[in-house]
């Protein structure tokens, strides 16, 4: 084995330079991180806490956990130092029920001199990580799969079709595109609705056109330029001369539209059902706006002699019939925490009016004016406010609902407080609300706002059921009486969130009149999924019509957290049967629109509705089209779009930091030794997507930025870290310590700032990539936190000259590495080590750069110190590590130490072999075949500084191998390991257990029954009473060579239990046995002649319930019916003898050959 450098001019560096019961905590990583107050960024930043407001919690967030690393900061020396051997050792009501809460982050700051010693004082291996584990399987098209570079355009190809959000129902090409240039002219109905004509000149107007002529039915067109007919029987001519889709069953709110040309002259038709259908189809032709294609001499619109120029703006030609969904969409303002302002409310109305929303529902969590203030008229200001929302609503479409919760601060059986109550709606009537809900979350069952309440109603559930019945009803006969074109009242009872029948809910069914809808929240108050049948059930429940009010992407009870991921997880039966959808919205306004952009598209299309593709557009939108705002929107959107839905975390940079983890263990791979191009570009393509996090908050919209600010800092800081992590790691693999050091150091001042934000991004991915490239530098650098002690107080009494390592015996020693602050004066420091019976020698000077390493050539010492005279200045040690010639220079570890095989089948098993000194190691891999195999593994295996290289063996077992045990010894240099394979002949089909007779020691109960493991259904499973002992048996229907079984256990699993096989059901052995089994699908090995009869015998529960199996599956083996005769001797433990240990796999975790080889584990027996 010989010890080749790896660093860059080794030797010479060192000289040169709610109710918190009910509160999801997944949705922000765990109980006890419910929220963050305000905190100091440090460095002069502003407080990322500065965004939000700050509640209260017992449990502060940790930053999601990328510095949770000993922490080496360094410090000025200020007293004499030395590190012994004894040290270093031998070897309140939230918003429907989630309440507010927030924590300060709690920081720990610790200052340390760390010191580590290579090479046995502490005797552990290096580390092997493994990969990123997979995405989660969730909706298909997941967000976050672009690269982020820039926006989409809105150029399209001929023939092809902008993309149109909300997607509609029905879109097809046309005849053919129609310019926009100077003038144009609007023929519009009579009763063609005003805003949708507005919105018409707007469109028009901001595509370039500087003329709009208006021309009533039947009136000579003026001018030139396109003709927009608009509603009436003129538009419904023009429909079907442009082949539109006849009007047929369109609900209320669907249109028509159709571009192309009639009688010679570019037309546009539009013409729409109900009150917003003509205004919904002018949003669509907005979007059909594009830039107009070149036409290489031909004219757009495909007319011959069109003196169309080729720029400029056109509507592209489409046909479009289109509805909506769900008859009432929206958004709800229902966060608690400081409400939105009036601008910002007006932007989110015109917000919802491009995307085809038509609800908003006022209902901030903090407004006492519709809380415990109810009676209470608005102050001026406010009402004022109301009406300009009012007014802005009205533009878009979108009616304005007010939702008053009165709780417990109402005499519900006093006439006065009813009367109070219809004067207070009237009032907001007054103002331009339209649309009412009545909100009873959260209110006591016993405790009333009067005694008369009390005396009328009683108590319980069901008492308090009829009272919100009582005032519910008597608000809706009100509306139905003041304003009968007032929609329906909705009412959100107490129980708004929960499963099933309650008594509650049945006396609340009986007693509330049929015109009130009822409001819920799917199962749980912020539930993963939502289901069609959930629904159904709801409506059965409650006997009404229901309003789903969902809550995403509210933050309240997450305040770290921004949700910017698209809506997921609800069926589209969800929105087809409710009779409205409502998502709440953030506290912050602007960036809550990613994901209610692509809840109003699930909402208006649910059947056709794609989360990745949605939140993409989400993303264009708000952006802006501008291509730097929207790579930054996108790194931001992609980091933070996790949530109790379910969306994938950082999905578009998860593949970058694989493929960057890969082609760096590839590069030391013993079958891709020296790939370093792809590893270079792997490191380019992560950094490029890193350095765009880190320019983020600079590249978002002023007003966006604002909002997440807190978040982007974050992200940036996350960004920037990533940048220099990517560098150090890179340096290092070229061997340049210093810089690697350089950009180790800006990565641990980054993990500081990281580390007091109190605010969470990238969860479980930003933070873990930092945690993996600190280890791996740390591996190289040799100051390993698991090598590292930190430093005793310095004396006070004396001024420090020296910082000293003690050994505790002599060892050879091979270098020194040093990582210190970089400093002009840093070469008067010097490094020394101590040879017993010679004194202190000098073995170099400190590097200006902060990184050196000191050769020493086996120099025999007993301890090393960094000296300096004194009246100098210290210097600022972050670690200080010897590496010894004494111990294996490299370490040798095989994935798996045992493997189930085929006979005549083929595996392969990873040898990893990392390196234990301050350079590369070379040797020769060995692999040492017993009789009959075929081993083949690679000669010589590099291991390369602080890191491993993997160095694949290929096993071949003959067919004629007999059943047992067999020992392959792999060496590397003086290290040893032993391969065992277990042999086994192979299986094969079908499946002998599918629909056997089964039988047991007993049954949970009728529903789980022994049959329900052996009947096929995946449905279905047995179930055993809570007992060690209990047995699961079956008959194979005819005997058998039993070659494999699997098992598929529920969540009450056996920790221990063995196979027993008979052929006569009297007369047992054991085939199998199990002392470590871990639950899931299990498969075990064995070799056991004329099976009949096989039954599963408990030993031990892993849970405090029984036993319970989905299934068995049971294989034979392929092949002679007999096995041959037994080894002579087992080949190594366990051999063939009977009982011997498994251990089971989960299906895939392991190599093999043959049929099973996907399921094989070490483990099995006979």
């Amino acid at each position: 084995m010989r010890v080749r450098s790896g660093v860059r001019d080794a030797g010479q560096v060192g000289r040169q330079g709610g109710r918190q019961g009910r509160r999801q905590d997944d949705a922000i990583g765990g109980a006890g991180s419910s929220g963050v107050a305000s905190g100091g960024a440090g460095d002069g930043e502003a407080g990322d806490g500065d965004a939000f407001r700050a509640g209260h919690s017992d449990a502060s967030p940790a930053g999601d956990g990328a510095a949770r690393r000993t922490d080496r900061t360094a410090t000025p020396l200020t007293g004499p130092t030395s590190i012994g051997t004894g040290s270093l050792g031998a070897g309140g009501t939230g918003r429907f029920g989630a309440v507010r809460a927030g924590a300060r982050a709690r920081v720990a700051g610790a200052t340390a001199i760390a010191a580590a010693v290579i090479g046995g004082l502490l005797g552990s291996t290096a580390p092997v990580h493994a990969a990123p584990a997979d995405p989660a399987v969730g909706t298909p098209d997941l967000p976050g799969q672009s690269d982020g570079t820039g926006g989409t355009g809105r150029t399209v190809s001929a023939g092809q079709l902008p993309a149109v959000w909300p997607r509609p129902q029905s879109m097809r090409p046309g005849g053919a595109s129609v310019a926009l240039d100077g003038e144009a002219t609007i023929a519009a109905a009579p009763d063609a609705d005003p805003y949708a004509l507005s919105a018409l000149r707007d469109v028009l107007r901001d595509a370039g056109v500087r003329t709009v002529h208006e021309a009533a039915p039947g009136q000579t067109l003026p001018g030139e330029g396109p003709v927009f007919r608009v509603g009436g029987p003129d538009a419904e001519t023009a429909l079907r001369a442009l082949r539109a889709p006849a009007r047929g069953d369109l609900p209320s709110g669907g249109y028509r539209l159709a571009v192309g040309e009639v009688a010679g002259r570019d037309t546009v038709a539009l013409d729409g059902v109900g009150p917003d259908g003509l205004f919904h189809a002018v949003q669509t032709l907005r979007q059909l706006v594009v830039e107009r294609a070149k036409s290489d001499g031909k004219a757009s619109s495909g007319k011959a002699g069109s003196d169309k120029a080729d720029t400029g703006k056109e509507l592209a030609a489409a046909v479009v019939r289109d509805w909506p969904g769900t008859p009432v969409r929206g958004t709800t303002e229902g966060f608690f925490g400081q409400p939105w302002t009036r601008e910002q409310r007006l932007a989110q109305l015109d917000f919802m009016g491009r995307t085809k929303q038509n609800r908003y529902l006022y209902a901030p969590g903090d407004d006492p004016y519709r809380q415990f203030r109810w009676r209470d008229p608005y102050p001026a200001e406010q009402r004022e406010d109301f009406r300009a929302l009012a007014a802005r609503a009205r533009a878009n479409h979108v009616t304005l609902g007010w939702a008053v919760s009165p709780g417990q601060a109402m005499c519900m059986s006093s006439e006065d407080d009813l009367k109070a109550l219809r004067r207070k709606v009237d009032a907001m009537w007054a103002l331009g609300v339209r649309a009412f809900q009545l909100q009873f979350q959260d209110v006591s069952y016993s405790e009333w706002h009067c005694d008369a309440d009390a005396d009328t109603f009683g108590s319980g559930p069901e008492a308090a059921a009829k009272a919100h019945a009582k005032v519910a009803d008597a608000l809706a006969a009100h509306l139905a009486e003041r304003h009968p074109e007032a929609p329906p009242l909705s009412l959100l009872p107490t129980e708004y969130y929960q499963d099933g029948s309650t008594a509650y809910r049945e006396a609340l069914a009986a007693a509330l009149s049929d015109r009130v809808e009822v409001a819920w929240t799917g199962v749980g108050v912020v539930p993963r999924t939502i289901t069609g049948g959930e629904l159904a059930e709801a409506r059965e429940v409650f006997g009404h019509r229901m309003v789903t009010m969902d809550n995403y992407p509210v933050n309240d009870y997450a305040q770290d957290r921004i949700f910017l991921g698209p809506y997921t997880g609800r069926e589209p039966a969800v929105a087809v049967g409710s009779s409205a959808l409502l998502a709440n919205a953030m506290a912050q306004p602007t960036a809550s629109r990613i994901a209610l952009f692509t809840a109003a598209d699930y909402a208006w299309n649910p059947r056709g509705y794609r989360p990745g593709a949605s939140w993409e557009a989400a993303v264009d939108d708000l952006s802006g089209g501008n291509a730097a705002s929207r790579a930054a929107l996108h790194a931001l959107a992609g980091n933070d779009a996790s949530s109790v839905l379910g969306t994938d975390e950082s999905a578009y940079l998860k593949p970058l930091i694989e493929a960057f983890w890969k082609a760096r263990a590839d590069a030391t791979d013993s079958d891709n030794r020296g790939d370093d191009e792809r590893y270079t570009k792997a490191a380019a393509r992560l950094r490029a997507a890193f350095h765009t996090m880190s320019g983020a908050p600079e590249r978002l919209s002023p007003g966006l930025a604002d909002e997440v600010r807190p978040w982007a800092r974050q992200l940036a800081r996350y960004g920037s870290a990533g940048e220099r992590a990517v560098d150090m790691l890179v340096a290092q693999a070229r061997g340049d310590g210093s810089a690697a050091w350089t950009a180790q150091r800006a990565v641990q001042d980054l993990l500081k700032k990281i580390k007091k934000s109190p605010v969470t991004v990238g969860k479980g991915v930003l933070g873990p990539f930092l945690d993996r490239a600190m280890t791996e530098s740390d591996a190289w650098t040799g100051a390993r936190s698991d090598r590292s002690e930190t430093a005793p107080p310095p004396e006070q009494d004396a001024r420090p000259t020296s910082l000293t390592v003690p050994f505790g015996r002599p060892r050879p020693l091979t270098a020194v590495t040093s990582l210190t602050e970089p400093s002009p004066s840093a070469a008067a420091v010097s490094v020394e080590a101590h040879v017993p019976g010679e004194g202190w020698r000098r073995l170099g000077g400190l590097s200006g750069t902060g990184w050196t390493q000191t050769e020493a050539r086996g120099m025999k010492a007993d301890s090393i110190r960094l000296a300096w005279k004194d009246g100098t200045t210290a210097p600022s040690v972050h670690s200080f590590t010897p590496w010894f010639a004494d111990t294996p220079a490299a370490g040798l570890e095989l994935a798996h130490d045992e493997i189930d095989a085929d006979t005549g089948g083929t595996f392969s098993v990873d040898a990893r072999i990392f390196s234990r000194r301050p350079a590369d190691v070379e040797g020769k891999l060995t692999a040492k075949a017993p009789k009959g195999f075929t081993v083949r593994a690679p000669e010589h295996v590099t291991a390369p500084r602080g890191g491993t290289a993997t160095a694949r063996i290929h096993v071949t077992v003959p067919r004629d191998a007999k059943t047992g045990t067999y020992e392959i010894p792999v060496t590397y240099g003086d290290q040893k390991r032993t391969l065992t394979v277990r042999t086994y002949p192979p299986t094969t089909g079908p499946d002998l257990a599918r629909g056997a007779e089964a039988t047991s020691s007993g049954d949970e109960t009728s529903e789980f029954p022994a049959t329900a493991a052996t009947d096929g259904d995946p449905k279905t499973r047995w179930s055993s009473p809570a007992q060690d002992d209990a047995w699961l048996q079956f008959t194979l229907p005819r005997p058998a060579r039993l070659g494999r079984l699997t098992l598929s256990w529920q969540d009450a699993y056996a920790a221990a239990y063995t196979v027993r096989v008979s052929s006569d059901g009297v007369t047992w052995r054991t085939a199998a046995t199990v002392r470590d089994g871990k639950g899931g699908r299990e498969t075990l090995r064995m070799d056991a002649q004329d099976v009949r009869f096989v039954r599963i015998q408990g030993d031990k529960r892993a849970t405090r319930f029984g036993y319970s199996l989905w299934s068995v599956e049971a294989y034979a083996v392929k092949g002679p019916d007999r096995p041959g005769p037994p080894p002579s001797r087992p080949s190594g433990p366990g051999g063939d003898r009977p009982g011997t240990p498994a251990r089971p796999a989960k299906t895939g975790d392991m190599p093999g050959s043959g049929p099973s080889a996907h399921e094989a584990w070490p483990g099995g027996g006979r």
